[in-house]
């Protein structure tokens, strides 16, 4: 830990008792936010998929599921990650290839906040994609757009954490809270630091 760190992407304590570090992700490099994007949608196509198959289990109509709905699903999934790993290129290409995000640290919570101007433009992508998803009548691209044009912040009580999971090969710290998850970036020189910080905080979590 440096508490005197002049670029800012060291971990420094200021004066009002608080820890700030800037972490800029490099999002071709280390891509976990395409992951994180992957694993959320991968859940959302998941449920009607289950639905399906259970409505067929009760029916006695497995067999015929496959031709109904399956084929087409599949398509429709493939199609609709194509189309998540095409818009994060864009967005790579807007950022210069950079996720830059703002931490602040206490004895209570984790802040993670990202930099105003590429909120600016993420916000008009998901102004949009919104949009798309309201005329398509799919409610769920419209929330994920919705969402992605609301906010900016993630905050992390570590009272009400109850997982924390450390990836040191992507400098990767997961905060996690029921309904909510926080990912955490920092330096080599600062991970342990950081990672011991956060578990000595967290009473309830594992």
């Amino acid at each position: 830990m440096n508490s005197n760190d002049n670029n800012g992407n060291r971990v420094s304590l200021c004066e009002d008792g608080k820890y700030r570090w800037t972490y800029p992700l490099d999002m071709l490099k280390n891509p976990t936010i395409l992951f994180l994007i992957f694993k959320i949608f991968s859940i959302l196509f998941s449920i009607p998929l289950l639905i399906a198959l259970i409505s067929a289990a009760v029916n006695n109509d497995l067999a015929k599921i496959w031709d109904s709905f399956i084929k087409i699903w599949l398509i429709v999934v493939v199609v609709f990650f194509l189309i998540i790993i095409i818009s994060y290129l864009i967005v790579v290409w807007m950022n210069g290839g950079k996720y830059i995000v703002h931490f602040t640290m206490d004895e209570k919570r984790i802040v993670h906040k990202q930099e105003p101007a590429q909120f600016d433009r993420a916000r008009k992508v998901g102004f949009w994609a919104a949009l798309i998803g309201i005329f398509a009548k799919r409610p769920s691209t419209a929330g994920a757009g919705a969402l992605a044009a609301s906010r900016n912040t993630s905050i992390s009580d570590f009272d009400k954490v109850r997982r924390v999971k450390a990836n040191r090969r992507q400098h990767l710290i997961k905060v996690n809270q029921t309904l909510e998850r926080n990912q955490v970036y920092v330096t080599e020189e600062d991970f342990d630091f950081v990672l011991d910080f956060i578990r000595k905080h967290c009473p309830n979590a594992k």
